[in-house]
């Protein structure tokens, strides 16, 4: 994924944290099968530096919710990653010892611009000058008299994600979500993450691992 660097003009509207929304989805409303227990996580982005990272921070959310993962990247080759396309790339995880297959692919990067208002004018700001940040004289004078508003520049990761069963390689779920990227490219993919995460956990469709009993808890200890 070439997620790209955000200009100044953005930092206008303050650094707001990525979040993703899912625009539409579809679930095969007819599997009846348990949770999938193994999840082996792809990424399909536009360098290969850009997919190893996604896949590590997708790894790492899953196991921090009790989800086992592996990265793609562990179970192939360096060139079948490279070189292979999502169906190929299937077809060589069905022989590896995974339940499912929790792929996320790179859509687009849409630039939008959007007009900001100019704010009002604080009714406790100072009357003249700057203090800790409050607006001055000649600001609040200019949005009095009704000054323009400006112009912001927002980037949105648009990404695809797909569950397969790997037993059947049968798609389970499928959504495409819009990203508000952020300035560090891992907010932007935990975002996308746990925004996936949250749907797959309430259609029941990925186990989470069981919490051990305190006599196991002991044996391991031993």
């Amino acid at each position: 994924m070439k997620l790209p660097i955000i200009g100044a003009v953005i930092l206008l509207s303050g650094c707001a944290a990525s979040r993703t929304t899912i625009q539409s989805s579809w679930t095969d409303a007819a599997y009846s099968g348990p949770p999938l227990d193994r999840i082996a996580i792809v990424a399909l982005f536009d360098t290969r530096a850009d997919s190893l990272a996604f896949e590590r921070s997708a790894t790492d959310y899953f196991a921090m919710h009790g989800v086992a993962t592996v990265p793609s990247h562990e179970l192939l080759t360096p060139t079948a990653t490279q070189t292979l396309d999502e169906a190929e790339i299937r077809e060589r995880l069905a022989a590896t010892n995974v339940d499912g297959v929790l792929i996320f692919r790179l859509l687009a990067v849409d630039e939008r611009h959007e007009y900001q208002l100019p704010g009002p004018y604080p009714p406790n700001a100072q009357a003249s000058g700057v203090n800790d940040g409050a607006y001055s004289s000649s600001a609040a004078a200019a949005n009095a008299t009704g000054s323009q508003g400006y112009w912001i520049e927002q980037d949105f990761v648009v990404a695809e994600t797909a569950l397969f069963d790997n037993r059947s390689d049968r798609l389970l779920w499928t959504a495409k979500s819009e990203t508000l990227e952020d300035t560090h490219s891992r907010r932007t993919s935990e975002s996308i993450v746990r925004t996936v995460a949250r749907q797959l956990f309430a259609k029941d469709l990925i186990a989470r691992l069981e919490a051990l009993d305190s006599s196991e808890r002991r044996l391991q200890r031993g």
